[in-house]
């Protein structure tokens, strides 16, 4: 391509001084700069033609591979520096180089390297991402993994050091995920992310040496990025794709992986025109504050990113403070002018930014010009030009400092042709982080890989009182909703907590499973239940749940149907970890949820006295209760069986005076039906760590549609079997309309050979159907327009289309026929519950019980299967 030469489009530009002699691409001393060494990425443009749109980074594929990476090396950022190539002496050609962090003292680099593709080998035979560690003294680099083994058993990227020796990165490894497989029957493999188009990254830490890789967060899609704070706490990014959200939000945890908790920019990604923004590259600036660079995701080209500092120890969200935080600004742009977040021409890109730290305030970016395209000449983006309506040229990124303060930006490496820099470290030395304080842990919990969840207040919604949709008229407070002589059981909306657990999908070589056998949602994955919970009267719970595992919460009432949405993002606890929890948080809420640090206090404040019951409850059960402590505390302090979740919905009424009659508590079990239950005998007997409830719709809700039943119909009693009557034929085989215009048959259906027909009526829109000659077809009604005439048929003339009795055609239309069911949501699947309630038709035709096996597997997702290896082979 003839170009204008970049130095000479840079004087154009006026963001360089001497440009009568630019040699060997770098100039611009600034002499205000130490010799402090500064290590950057230098990598060929992609192919204009094939990856124009490639981001040199991508958090939703972190281990995408771009061949042309070499790890530079300066001695300072003076003109006089040298720059040393240090990846391609000791790697080779072709290598891609990412993730560049630099010891606290500032003598050693880590960074992320991948080889180049091997020609025709298979995808488990290609090379892997190795975390690298190169010493600015000795100028020697090392493999921090040193077996080839052991190494490349998983993608290593983003490592970081941590406070008192270790790295903490993030792999694909999954060591502890991959032994719950084991504990669970199935063989070990890889999991993919919830969108199940690349294996999941999960954080991990080890010693400086290599050894001792643990798994320490357990995501179902990717966490990456991490950055170690002044504290020890680790900030990360978080694929929040539960139920296909889709954002990366900040999370912080400790080096251990306990007191997980969501950190930023959960309700911050939408703007005004709806496009997502994502946090990246991040670094730790020394006030505490994250400094990261917004981009949207739809704009990829040339990674145009927005410089911002944000104040994550004030913030929860970008309009969103912590509680008792006034006068302040959560994301602070940085007053660099030449940047861009949209699609419109401006001055110039930042590919990367980070503070130079050495206390003038200064940064090192990243940076590219604007430039636009005559033909096939360069322009710069001057008035005269931007007026043409030129497009954009390619960005060409080199190494920049600039001063805010002096309002100057002077070239360290200029940018080439064919050439980008793009990440970048800087040697600077730090004050070292504090080790992050960790919490204790219950050993016993530990020892069975069991956990603790505490919650105050389901009842405590964002700071409001809450009942949803349950209680009495005048009772507004937590205090009084707790008093058995005021609210009773049966008022109560929330009666249980159901904790699920998502279930890992391994990739297509281990069980090749289509979107069709997942189901109707495909995106919610495969989940299995893990159990039930009693919630006390002040809307309390305390339950022992699985440790180093995906865990889903939901709200059940009496029936087994979730009352409230489902909990937006997985919750993560290590063995012997307690986490305790305030309350629920309503869709779109801007308040703080989630950071026990930025909430306002709890609604419950427990009970009033130490020594006493709770008031107007009787005193055989809890006899006495310590000052602050909820019903679910004091209950499980006595007695501690009582944290134990069950597979079934069994109330226990430790409150009302006087004690209930125990016929008239709440019982749903799966020892009740007669036909296969989804648990063990031995899990319905007595819960233990690893039991789990697994659903699947051929095994467990297809043989409800065949149980032979009869029933009172008309005063006579008749076979109603569910596949028998919601059948195409009828009792003599003959040809029929189905009743209801459902069918219930379990034979495979003819719109979807991997589903069964009876799964497809349930679950999707259809046409109803009417007898014509002898066939089933689909019911065409004549349409007409909004003033009640007839639309009829016209060519393409626009003419009207004419009969064989030259009468002009009406148009016609099938008749819809919505689903029965809606996957996730049982509560608003009323078409089909209502028909077993009273005066619905059919009336006790399926038993409490065989409806809360529906109820709980349409709340889960209404998955066809719950476990991928109980999918048929493909």
């Amino acid at each position: 391509m003839k170009t204008t030469s970049l130095s000479g489009l840079l004087c154009l530009l006026g963001v360089i001084s001497g440009c009568g002699g630019v040699d060997g691409g770098e100039q611009g001393q600034d002499p205000t700069v130490t010799d402090i060494p500064v290590a950057y990425v230098e990598r060929t443009v992609p192919v204009a033609d094939m990856e124009m749109d490639m981001e040199p980074d991508s958090l939703e594929q972190p281990a995408a591979f771009m061949a042309g990476a070499r790890l530079m090396v300066r001695d300072g950022l003076s003109s006089g520096a040298v720059a040393r190539d240090i990846s391609t002496p000791l790697l080779g050609g072709g290598h891609d180089i990412r993730d560049l962090v630099v010891s606290p003292a500032g003598d050693r680099l880590l960074f992320s390297a991948r080889a180049p593709e091997i020609e025709d080998a298979d995808e488990d035979e290609q090379p892997t991402w190795n975390l690298w560690e190169y010493d600015f003294n000795s100028r020697v680099a090392r493999r921090l993994v040193t077996s080839d083994l052991i190494a490349e058993q998983g993608q290593d990227r983003y490592p970081a050091y941590l406070p008192g020796g270790g790295i903490v990165f993030a792999s694909t490894r999954q060591r502890q995920a991959r032994a719950r497989l084991l504990d669970e029957g199935k063989p070990q493999f890889a999991p993919l992310e919830e969108g199940r188009d690349s294996y999941a990254f999960a954080l991990h830490v080890m010693g400086e040496d290599g050894n001792d890789i643990e798994q320490i967060t357990f995501n179902m899609s990717h966490d990456v990025a991490p950055l170690v704070m002044d504290d020890g706490r680790i900030v990360f990014q978080r694929w929040d794709n539960k139920d296909n959200e889709d954002r990366f939000d900040l999370y912080r945890v400790n080096p251990d992986g306990t007191s997980l908790t969501p950190l930023y920019g959960a309700d911050s990604h939408a703007r005004e025109d709806q496009e997502d923004r994502q946090f990246l590259p991040m670094t730790m600036m020394g006030d505490g504050r994250v400094l990261t660079a917004v981009r949207l995701r739809e704009l990829v080209a040339g990674n145009s990113l927005v410089p911002v500092a944000i104040d994550v120890a004030r913030f929860v969200n970008q309009d969103t403070p912590l509680f008792g935080i006034v006068g302040a600004q959560a994301e602070q742009p940085l007053p660099i002018p030449v940047t861009r977040l949209s699609g419109d021409i401006t001055s110039g890109t930042v590919a990367d930014v980070l503070d130079l730290g050495d206390g003038t305030g200064r940064y090192l970016m990243a940076w590219s010009p604007c430039r636009l395209l005559e033909g096939q000449t360069l322009r710069p983006c001057t008035d005269e030009y931007l007026s043409q309506d030129l497009p954009a040229a390619p960005p060409a990124y080199g190494l920049w400092v600039f001063d805010p303060a002096e309002g100057t930006q002077r070239p360290v490496v200029n940018p080439r042709d064919g050439l980008w820099v793009t990440e970048l470290a800087v040697a600077t030395p730090q004050p070292s982080a504090a080790p992050a304080v960790l919490p204790e842990r219950d050993d016993a919990l530990a020892e069975d890989n069991m956990a603790m969840l505490d919650i105050r207040s389901v009842h405590d919604r964002d700071g409001a009182f809450a009942t949803f949709d349950g209680g009495v008229a005048g009772v507004n407070t937590i205090a009084d909703y707790r008093d058995p002589n005021q609210v009773s059981p049966e008022q109560r909306a929330v009666r249980f907590l159901r904790i699920t657990k998502g279930v890992l999908i391994p990739d297509d070589d281990v069980r090749d499973i289509s979107g069709a056998q997942f189901g109707r949602a495909p995106n919610f994955g495969m989940r299995e239940i893990v159990g039930y919970i009693p919630v006390e009267p002040d809307g309390s719970v305390r339950v022992q749940v699985p440790a180093d595992a995906p865990l889903g919460l939901q709200l059940v009432d009496a029936e087994g149907k979730a009352v409230y949405s489902r909990h937006g993002a997985w919750i993560n606890l290590r063995p012997g970890e307690t986490l305790q929890c305030q309350g629920c948080h309503s869709n779109n809420s801007p308040l703080p949820h989630g950071r026990i640090d930025g909430m306002a206090p709890s609604l419950n404040a427990g009970a009033p006295f130490t020594g006493q019951p709770f008031p107007n409850t009787r005193s055989d059960v809890v006899g006495f209760a310590d000052a602050g402590e909820t019903m679910a505390q004091a209950l499980t302090r006595l007695y501690p069986e009582r944290a134990m979740p069950s597979v079934d919905l069994r109330a226990f009424d430790a409150w009302s005076d006087p004690a209930p009659d125990p016929d008239t508590e709440v019982l749903l079990s799966y020892e009740d039906l007669n036909t296969p239950t989804p648990v063990t005998p031995e899990c319905q007997g007595a819960w233990a760590p690893g039991c789990r409830a697994t659903i699947h719709y051929e095994d467990h809700i297809q043989p409800l549609w065949d149980l032979p039943r009869v029933a009172d119909v008309d005063g006579s009693m008749q076979d109603v079997t569910c596949s028998v009557c919601h059948n195409r034929r009828d009792s003599m085989n003959a040809l029929q309309v189905p009743p209801g215009q459902l069918e219930l048959t379990g034979d495979p259906s003819p719109d979807q050979p991997d589903q069964l027909t009876s799964y497809r009526e349930l679950l999707f829109n259809d046409n109803e159907l009417e007898l014509q000659d002898g066939a089933l077809v689909d019911r065409l009604v004549i349409v007409f327009d909004d003033e009640g005439n007839i639309v009829y048929q016209t060519d393409e003339e626009g003419e009207l289309v004419l009969d064989g009795d030259d009468n002009p055609v009406p148009v016609t239309e099938p008749v819809p026929v919505a689903a029965a069911i809606r996957a996730g949501q049982a509560r608003n699947s009323d078409r089909f519950f209502d028909t077993f309630a009273v005066d619905g038709g059919h009336e006790e035709w399926l038993s409490a019980q065989e409806l809360r096996l529906i109820a709980e597997w349409i709340d889960i997702g209404a998955q066809l299967y719950n476990d991928p290896f109980r999918v048929p082979e493909n």
